[in-house]
């Protein structure tokens, strides 16, 4: 009889061992999953294409100004034409067409020493583009920033300067623009005549359909002037930086309107805001001396060599806050205070 290796029996019945115990203790089984995904958006409201007013050919009124220094020209006795810094589409990232400025400030040179500039604090490319209508209006290069500054240096009594951005929602939530915060105060190193300083500030909201186009959201001077606790420079109200800093948090929340800004960057829906910075021509001679023709004992010393720090806070929330459906579905059976 042939012999028969025994470490291949082994070998074999082990094996044979260890399937037998598999299949010996197995049971069906069978699951079901549930797999849920969940991202969150972003609220992303940023200040673009700041520039001098104006940019562009709707923003610009008959014989309407950018800048009111008082200098005589022909045609344009003592303003700077609106349209004269207007730079249109060419570039979002410059504040006025090229050479401009330089141009204004070779020409005033002659009657002041006046400086000025407008720039996005931290500014950062968007990051996509920004659709009006079937075309991108903003490409995703444009800058932009949650933080604007705007310096005008050595003005004087009867001086006034215009400056515009855009506001655009970036995110993918709607906003609305809940309130608006106003804070002067002198700036270092500087006294601060408060009554002879004053902003006009003009809150629009832009097109998202055509019965929407430039409706009013915010205008300083409609909601807060009243008496003498403003001044007139060019057809334009500017309220003293002294009733500026009465309007308390919260005054603005109730008048604003038309201040939503819808998540649909294909749509023309935006915010335009108008700052201008004025001082007091006070020729009656209420603050200052005046003019020769009204003469007070007001020391003119007063009111030179200020500086002032202007803060304007815009204060938004997403769309739906405070509102809640408030009626259940079945699912409030599963709730903390259902009977156990």
């Amino acid at each position: 009889m042939k012999r028969t290796n025994r470490k291949s029996i082994i070998g074999g019945m082990v094996a044979l061992s260890l399937i037998l115990t598999g299949t010996g203790y197995a049971y069906w089984t069978d699951s079901l999953n549930v797999t849920t995904k969940a991202t969150t958006g972003e609220m992303e409201v940023s200040f673009v294409d700041l520039g001098l007013y104006a940019q562009y050919a709707n923003e610009t009124k008959a014989n309407g100004w950018s800048i009111v220094d008082g200098i005589e020209r022909d045609g344009n006795n003592g303003f700077i034409p609106d349209e004269y810094f207007m730079r249109g589409s060419a570039n979002y990232n410059i504040i006025a067409k090229d050479g401009t400025i330089d141009a204004y400030k070779d020409e005033a040179a002659k009657y002041n020493n006046i400086d000025f500039d407008a720039q996005l604090v931290d500014g950062k490319e968007i990051g996509k583009d920004f659709k009006g209508g079937a075309s991108v209006t903003y490409g995703k290069n444009t800058l932009g920033s949650d933080r604007i500054e705007i310096t005008v240096d050595n003005v004087y009594p009867g001086y006034a300067q215009a400056f515009r951005s855009d506001i655009l929602n970036l995110g993918t939530i709607a906003a609305k623009l809940s309130d608006m915060q106003f804070n002067a105060e002198a700036m270092d190193g500087k006294e601060l005549h408060k009554d002879m300083l004053g902003v006009a500030v003009l809150v629009n909201r832009e097109a998202y359909n055509p019965s929407e186009a430039d409706a009013n959201t915010f205008g300083l001077c409609s909601l807060f002037a009243n008496g003498d606790n403003f001044f007139t420079i060019g057809g334009v109200d500017f309220l003293r930086l002294s009733a500026l800093e009465e309007i308390g948090d919260g005054a603005a929340r109730e008048m604003l309107e038309n201040n939503l800004l819808y998540a649909q960057p294909g749509s023309d829906n935006r915010l335009d805001i108008f700052l201008a910075i004025g001082m007091d021509p006070d020729a009656e001679g209420v603050y200052t001396t005046g003019s020769t023709e009204v003469l007070t004992d007001n020391d003119d010393k007063e009111s030179q060599n200020n500086g002032a720090v202007i803060t304007i806070d815009m204060l938004w929330d997403q769309y739906n806050v405070g509102v809640d459906a408030g009626n259940a579905n079945i699912l409030a059976d599963q709730n903390a205070a259902q009977p156990k």
